[in-house]
C-alpha cells in the first residue's frame, strides 16, 4: 500500500511526467513556420512544409474520433494536434498537462504494411478516447495533472496500448496486429517451454528475448474483444468509476465486467494463442535449418543483416544485452573481430561492397531536441579509416554501387517527399537527384549487377508494393499488385529474379519473384520468421536470418529452388481482424475542402493554464516533501512554462510564494523566478558566552539564469557541453530582532558562471555504467555589485573506466574547490559518504573511487506487487582533503547493494531500492558504521 500511494502522488506531483506517455518538453527550432487547422473536433497545427499532407490527415482524423468515440461510448474533447517534421526517429503521444498530440511525421525506417502517418494518428487518437471516457471531466485549467494520474494509476499500460494496437489493425488494412513478426517473439519462447510469468512479459528483462507489453496487451485485448459481447469496454470503464482510487482497481473491474482478472485473462490468453499455433504446426509442419553459430552466449544474441564477401568473410551486426551494436566480422577460420562500434540507427543497416561498408545513423541537432538527421558513413576495409560521408543531411539506407565509386540512397524531405541521392565517394557531392512522385514513398533500395537499376519497396495510400527504379530514365515499374505485405530488404539474384521477404502464407519467410512469369516461390519454411536475406553470387547461396527464441541467429541455403507457392490469403493472427476500414467508413465522404489553413499565433502559444499540482520540486524522496500548491502554466509547443506558487516549509513554519518563468524557444534557455518566502536564524549574545537566540526574517528573491545546453552524438559516443550564467536580487524585511549586527538586509546580484563538457560511451541493456566516459564541470562565483567580498571556484571531475568483467565499471569522481569570504563556507563539490558523523573540517577536496557491479538478473516476482529485474553491487572508498593526507587510507569506505524493480505491475517509474554500509575511518566519529536505506526512481 505505501508503494501504491507512493507511486499515486509521484504521479501527481512530478507535473512533468506520467505513467502513460513520458512529457517530451523539448523544441523543434525556431525557424519553423506554424500553421493549423481549427475545427470543433480538433486542432492541427504543423509546419508550412506538411501543408498538403495536413489535409488528408485533418479529414481522417475526423473519422478516427468518430470511431473511437463510438467504440468508447463517449465524445473525445477537443485536442491539439502537432506535427512534427525535424525529427527522423519514429514516434508519437498523447498526453495530458498540458492537453495534447504529437505526431512525428517522418515515416518509420522500418517498413510496414501501410502509411505511417494514418496509422500512428489512428493509434494515437484511441488514447485520446481513452483520457476522455475515464476522467474526461477533470479539464484545464486546474485538474489536467490529476486527470492524467488518475489515467496513469488506474488503466494498466498493457490494456491502453494493447487497445491502440488492437484499434489501428481492426480499423485499417494494416497494423501491427496483421504482422507475424508481432507475435514472433511471444510464440517462440512459448514454442521453446519457455513459460514467462505475465510480469514479466510487462515489464521486461535484462537477460532474455521479451516482446514490450504492447504485444502481450494487443493479445488479451483482442481475446477480450473476441470472447465477450462486443463493445464491452463502456461497462468495463464504469465499473472502473465507480471505485476509481482502490487499489487493483482495474483487475476488479475487468473481472466483474468479463469474468477473469488480470492474471486470469492472461492464462486464458496463453492457451488460445498455444492452441492455435499447435494447429498451424500440424497442418504447415515448418523446416529446421542449421545455424551458423558464430559465438554463443547464455543470454540472447542478434546476429543482423548477415553478409559475405568474395573471400568467405561473413559481416554482421551483432547487438546483445551485454555490449552496444557492432558491425562484426567473421573469417574463414571463425574467427571474429569488431570493425566498427554503431551509434543510434533507428533501424540496423549496412552495406558491404568493394572493400568497403556503409550505413547511416542518427545525428541529434546540438541544441533542439526535436530536429535530428541521418548521416551516412564509410569505413575503408583495407586502411581501417572511417569517415562521415554526409552531415546534416535526411538521408537512408546507403547501398555502394557495384562498380563505381558511389552511394545511392533515399533522401526524406520535410514534407515526406522521396527522392533517389546518388553521392560521390570521394569528394561526398551529391551526382544525381531524382525525384519520387510525392504519393510513393520508397524504402530499401538494391542494386542490380550492372548499377543501372534499383528495386525498392513502395509505400502508398495504395497499401505497399515493389518498385524497379531505372537510374538513367528515372521510370518506375510496379512488381505486383498493391497490397498490405510487409516487404523487406528486395534485392536481386539476377535480371529477372527477386530476393526478398514477406508474410504471404501468413510467416515471415524468404521469397523469389521472377518478373516475366510473375511466380513467386517460397524459398524457406523457418518455424518462427526468415529475414533480411542475402544473396551471395559467389557461392550461389542465400544467408539469412533465422529467428530464435534467444535471438536472430544465421541460417543459409543454396539459392536453387524449385518449389512454388500458390498464393494464399494471409492467415490473420487473430480472426477479429477479418473486418477492415471500409465497413467502418460507409457514411464517408470527403470533407478536405472545408479545411481552412491559417497561421498559429497569438496568446494561446505562450500561456496554457492547464493543472494545479501539489509541489514543484523533484520528489526523488518523501524527506524534502514541502506542501504547496501551484498552478502550471505550459504551452503546447514546449517553449514557454510559468508556474504560479504556494509552499509551506513544515520544518521552519515558513511560507513562499513564487513566480516561475522559463522561456525555451530560442538557442539560448532563459529563466526568471521570484520568491518571497521566510527564513529563520540564530545569532550569538555578546558577552555570554555559548548563548543564541533565534531570529527571523522575510526576503524577497529575483533571480535570472541563461542557460545553453548543447549535446550530440559521435560515433558510439554521448556529448554535452554548455554555459550556465545566473545572478539574483535578494531584499530581507520584517527582521524579528532589529538590533543584530553584521546582518545583510541585502544582496546585490551575486554572479555564478557554469561551464561543463561531458563524454560518455553509449550504454548496452545491461551496463550500469558508461565502459568510457570523462565528465568535468568548473564554477565561478563572486560578487562584484555588492559590500561583501567573496569567491567561489570549483572543479567537479568523474571519470568511468571498464571493469574487470563486462558490464562492471569504475567510477573515479575528484572535486576541488577553493572559496573565501561570504562562500568560504559553501560547498560546490560532492561530499563525501558518512560526512556530518565526523567532525568538521573545512573541504578543499574530495575523492571517490567506486566499483559497481550485476550481482544477478532474478526477474523475481512477488506476487502483484513486485518484479525485480536485477540486483547490484559496489565497493567504494572516499577521500577528503587528499593534500593533507600522510597515507593512503581513506576517509570512508564501504559497500552497496540494490535492486532495481518495478512496483504494481507499472512499467514506470523504475524504482531502485538500494542498502549503503559507511565505515568512517575517523578517530571523531560519533558512529562507526553507517547505515543508509534509498529508495529512488527514474522514468
Amino acid at each position: 500500500m505505501k508503494i501504491y500511494l507512493l507511486s499515486f502522488l509521484l504521479s501527481i506531483l512530478t507535473f512533468h511526467k506520467s505513467f502513460s506517455q513520458i512529457f517530451e518538453d523539448s523544441q523543434a527550432p525556431p525557424s519553423q513556420k506554424w500553421h493549423q487547422i481549427d475545427c470543433k473536433e480538433f486542432r492541427l497545427i504543423f509546419p508550412i512544409e506538411m501543408e498538403n499532407k495536413a489535409f488528408t490527415l485533418a479529414d481522417q482524423i475526423v473519422q478516427y474520433l468518430k470511431i473511437n468515440g463510438k467504440d468508447l461510448q463517449t465524445k473525445p474533447r477537443k485536442i491539439s494536434l502537432i506535427l512534427q517534421n525535424t525529427e527522423l526517429r519514429p514516434n508519437g503521444f498523447v498526453q495530458l498537462a498540458p492537453r495534447k498530440s504529437e505526431l512525428y511525421s517522418s515515416p518509420s525506417p522500418e517498413p510496414d504494411n501501410q502509411e505511417w502517418l494514418s496509422n500512428l494518428a489512428l493509434h494515437e487518437l484511441r488514447h485520446v478516447a481513452q483520457f476522455d471516457k475515464l476522467t474526461g471531466k477533470l479539464k484545464a485549467p486546474f485538474l489536467e495533472q490529476l486527470a492524467l494520474a488518475i489515467y496513469g494509476l488506474t488503466l494498466p499500460s498493457w490494456y491502453f496500448e494493447g487497445d491502440a494496437v488492437w484499434t489501428e489493425t481492426f480499423y485499417s488494412k494494416g497494423g501491427r496486429g496483421r504482422l507475424p513478426s508481432f507475435e514472433m517473439t511471444l510464440k517462440a519462447n512459448e514454442r521453446a517451454h519457455k513459460k514467462y510469468t505475465f510480469e514479466k512479459y510487462l515489464l521486461g528483462s535484462y537477460r532474455d528475448k521479451i516482446p514490450s507489453y504492447y504485444t502481450i496487451g494487443y493479445f488479451m485485448t483482442a481475446y477480450l474483444k473476441q470472447s465477450f459481447k462486443e463493445n464491452f469496454e463502456p461497462e468495463l470503464y464504469g465499473n472502473i468509476n465507480k471505485k476509481l482510487l482502490t487499489p487493483y482497481n482495474f483487475s476488479r473491474s475487468l473481472k466483474k465486467t468479463t469474468g477473469y482478472n488480470t492474471t486470469g485473462l492472461f492464462a486464458k490468453t496463453m492457451s488460445n494463442l498455444n492452441n492455435k499455433w499447435l494447429q498451424n504446426e500440424q497442418i504447415n509442419a515448418s523446416t529446421k535449418y542449421p545455424i551458423i553459430e558464430v559465438r554463443s552466449n547464455k543470454n540472447y544474441q542478434d546476429w543482423l543483416l548477415p553478409k559475405s564477401d568474395e573471400n568467405s568473410n561473413y559481416f554482421s551486426i551483432l547487438q546483445t544485452p551485454h555490449n552496444t551494436s557492432e558491425i562484426i566480422k567473421t573469417d574463414t577460420d571463425n574467427r571474429i573481430s569488431t570493425l566498427i562500434k554503431l551509434g543510434y540507427q533507428t533501424v540496423p543497416n549496412f552495406d558491404i561492397r568493394n572493400n568497403m561498408i556503409v550505413w547511416d545513423e542518427v545525428k541529434r541537432d546540438i541544441r533542439y531536441t526535436k530536429r535530428s538527421y541521418n548521416v551516412i558513413n564509410l569505413y575503408h576495409l583495407g586502411t581501417k579509416k572511417q569517415e562521415q560521408i554526409s552531415s546534416k543531411s535526411r538521408y537512408f539506407y546507403p547501398i555502394i554501387h557495384p562498380h563505381k565509386s558511389e552511394i545511392l540512397t533515399l533522401e526524406v524531405d520535410l514534407s515526406n517527399q522521396t527522392a533517389i541521392i546518388i553521392i560521390d565517394i570521394k569528394t561526398k557531392k551529391v551526382l544525381k537527384k531524382i525525384q519520387i512522385d510525392p504519393a510513393i514513398f520508397l524504402q530499401q533500395p538494391s542494386f542490380n549487377a550492372d548499377g543501372s537499376k534499383i528495386v525498392a519497396i513502395a509505400i502508398s495510400n495504395k497499401g505497399t508494393n515493389l518498385a524497379e527504379i531505372s537510374l538513367n530514365s528515372s521510370q518506375i515499374t510496379f512488381l505486383q499488385n498493391w497490397g498490405n505485405e510487409q516487404f523487406e530488404r528486395p534485392q536481386y539474384i539476377d535480371e529477372d529474379h527477386i530476393l526478398f521477404k514477406a508474410q504471404f502464407s501468413g510467416l515471415d519467410n524468404i521469397y523469389q519473384f521472377h518478373k516475366q512469369s510473375k511466380k513467386l516461390t517460397k524459398l524457406t519454411n523457418a518455424p518462427f520468421g526468415a529475414f533480411n536475406p542475402y544473396y551471395d553470387p559467389y557461392r550461389k547461396e542465400i544467408l539469412f536470418n533465422n529467428y530464435q527464441y534467444n535471438g536472430y541467429k544465421i541460417s543459409k541455403i543454396s539459392a536453387i529452388n524449385n518449389d512454388s507457392l500458390q498464393l494464399n490469403s494471409i492467415t490473420l493472427a487473430m480472426n477479429h481482424v477479418d473486418r477492415t476500414i471500409e465497413s467502418q467508413f460507409s457514411a464517408y465522404t470527403d470533407s478536405t475542402a472545408a479545411h481552412v489553413i491559417s497561421p498559429y499565433k497569438g496568446l494561446s502559444r505562450t500561456f496554457n493554464f492547464h493543472s494545479l499540482s501539489l509541489s514543484n520540486t523533484n520528489f526523488e524522496s518523501l524527506d524534502n516533501f514541502k506542501p504547496g500548491i501551484f498552478w502550471l502554466s505550459n504551452n503546447i509547443l514546449n517553449t514557454t512554462q510559468f508556474v504560479l506558487g504556494y509552499e509551506y516549509d513544515t520544518d521552519i513554519k515558513k511560507s513562499t510564494y513564487s513566480a516561475t518563468l522559463n522561456y525555451n524557444k530560442y538557442f539560448p534557455k532563459f529563466t526568471l523566478k521570484y520568491e518571497n518566502k521566510g527564513q529563520i536564524g540564530t545569532a550569538t549574545i555578546n558577552n555570554k558566552a555559548d548563548s543564541t537566540i533565534n531570529f527571523d526574517w522575510r526576503e524577497h528573491d529575483i533571480s535570472g539564469q541563461i542557460s545553453i545546453p548543447l549535446a550530440y552524438y559521435k560515433k558510439n559516443y554521448v556529448y554535452s557541453t554548455g554555459f550556465n550564467f545566473a545572478t539574483s536580487y535578494l531584499q530581507r524585511y520584517d527582521l524579528s530582532i532589529n538590533s543584530l549586527k553584521n546582518f545583510n538586509s541585502k544582496v546585490l546580484f551575486p554572479l555564478t558562471y557554469q561551464f561543463y563538457w561531458n563524454r560518455n560511451a553509449m550504454m548496452s541493456k545491461m551496463d550500469i555504467t558508461p565502459r568510457w566516459g570523462q565528465n568535468f564541470s568548473l564554477t565561478y562565483r563572486h560578487l562584484p555589485f555588492d559590500n561583501q567580498t567573496g569567491t567561489l571556484f570549483s572543479i567537479r571531475s568523474g571519470f568511468y573506466i571498464p571493469g574487470l568483467v563486462t558490464n562492471h565499471g569504475f567510477q573515479v569522481r575528484f572535486g576541488y574547490q577553493k572559496a573565501s569570504g561570504r562562500y568560504q563556507y559553501s560547498n560546490d563539490i560532492p561530499t563525501i559518504s558518512g560526512y556530518g558523523y565526523y567532525k568538521y573540517e573545512k573541504i578543499k577536496n574530495t575523492l571517490l573511487i567506486n566499483y559497481r557491479f550485476p550481482i544477478s538478473y532474478p526477474d523475481w516476482t512477488i506476487g502483484g506487487l513486485t518484479y525485480i529485474k536485477r540486483i547490484k553491487g559496489g565497493i567504494f572508498a572516499n577521500y577528503q582533503n587528499i593534500h593533507h593526507q600522510s597515507d593512503i587510507s581513506p576517509k570512508t569506505f564501504g559497500l552497496s547493494v540494490s535492486a532495481d524493480f518495478n512496483a504494481f505491475r507499472f512499467p514506470l517509474p523504475n524504482f531502485e531500492a538500494s542498502l549503503k554500509l559507511t565505515y568512517i575511518n575517523d578517530i571523531t566519529a560519533t558512529q562507526k558504521v553507517v547505515p543508509v536505506f534509498s529508495l529512488n526512481y527514474t522514468y
